[in-house]
């Protein structure tokens, strides 16, 4: 009996150790500079109480520019992420979060939902290289991710889900918005917005999932206004007013 309950210990730890070192593996076909999944393509969707998974590649650039000078980059550094839905944590790889100059690595979001909705996820970054061989550092930020937990009875009646476009948020909208919309399909949709004038001053092909969808659109281009943002699946349209706003 002892020694049966010493193996279940050993192996509830094994276990517990291998969650908590869970890592993800860069993919090292990426070769052009970049943080991958797009913003078109975005992260796909996950359901309250159901372990939830994936993978955002980075490649990281050598070198770049800065008011015209050169700059030589030494690495990025993740320094947090910030809006995960409750219940999902992140962890990269390297572990120290710390990545060099031309080389590639990866965030690993995982764990288990405990809460539905639309969560703006927000990874800060710091951008460290050297200038004329004089050090420095440069803060960001990549905002544009946003993870929809869809609630188990939505996708238990997934046949009940129809093609909709909800209201943006922010509206009126100044410099971003996100946009929300459902299928009862994943595949391709077009999203579009139009002037009052009926000229389109937006088009963009996004990848969504069964459910709810967000995608978060930079308005800070567009001229203070009206606009209808509409969203077609191959067969059907659907239109919202959108305002945007510069005060």
């Amino acid at each position: 009996m002892i020694k049966r309950f010493t193996l279940l210990a050993l192996l509830s730890i094994f276990s517990i150790c291998n969650q908590g070192f869970a890592q993800c593996t860069p993919d090292v076909s990426l070769t052009i500079p970049g943080i991958y999944p797009d913003s078109t393509t975005g992260l796909p969707s996950g359901v309250l109480g159901q372990p939830y998974s994936e993978v955002i590649q980075v490649r990281v650039l050598t070198d770049t520019s800065l008011f015209g000078a050169p700059v030589i980059v030494t690495s990025i550094t993740i320094t947090g992420v910030t809006g995960l839905p409750p219940g999902i944590t992140y962890s990269c790889n390297p572990a120290s979060c710390i990545f060099p100059g031309g080389t590639n690595g990866c965030i690993l979001l995982s764990g288990t939902p405990t809460a539905a909705g639309a969560f703006t996820m927000n990874v800060d970054l710091e951008v460290a290289g050297t200038l004329f061989g004089s050090p420095l550092t440069q803060p960001s930020t990549v905002d544009y991710y946003v993870i929809n937990i869809n609630s188990t009875s939505g996708v238990n009646e997934m046949g009940a889900v129809k093609f909709d476009l909800l209201q943006n948020k922010p509206n009126p909208a100044i410099n971003f918005t996100d946009v929300t919309y459902s299928s009862p399909i994943g595949g391709d949709f077009t999203l579009r917005a139009y002037n009052m004038i009926g000229k389109e001053v937006f088009d963009q092909t996004v990848r969504g999932m069964a459910g709810l969808n967000t995608v978060r659109v930079n308005t800070s281009d567009f001229a203070p206004g009206v606009y209808m943002l509409s969203i077609e699946n191959g067969s059907s349209v659907v239109t919202r007013r959108m305002i945007v706003s510069r005060k």
